[in-house]
């Protein structure tokens, strides 16, 4: 089962990844409301995989549809708060060349305060 929060501080789009992210159709909402809230006001996505406990190759796909969404309007994704298993496979997949990757942020306010 996959959920997600989303909280807004421009420029700034705070999203909790709770669950297994493991097909296209789990992160279909997700991407829909994404794409609903990025614009040039909020250009940046944070996504805290805190909570995320497994994904896959189609649920890193789907990280990257985010990024290419936040780049195409200058901005940018963050991933924060990667578990072992997560942060090994960003590794194995050079996925950790492409995505800014920060731990220890527990809000929006953390990230911008660490900035």
């Amino acid at each position: 089962m996959f959920e997600f929060n989303i909280k807004k501080q421009s420029p700034y789009i705070w999203v909790d990844l709770i669950g297994k992210l493991i097909s296209d159709e789990d992160a279909t909402n997700m991407m829909d409301t994404i794409s609903l809230e990025l614009s040039s006001k909020n250009p940046f996505i944070i996504m805290n995989l805190k909570d995320l406990n497994y994904i896959n190759s189609s649920g890193f796909n789907n990280f990257l549809k985010v990024l290419t969404l936040s780049r195409n309007i200058d901005g940018d994704t963050i991933l924060c708060n990667t578990n072992n298993n997560i942060n090994q496979l960003l590794i194995t997949t050079k996925l950790n060349t492409i995505f800014k990757i920060e731990n220890e942020i527990n809000s929006i306010e953390d990230y911008i305060n660490k900035k």
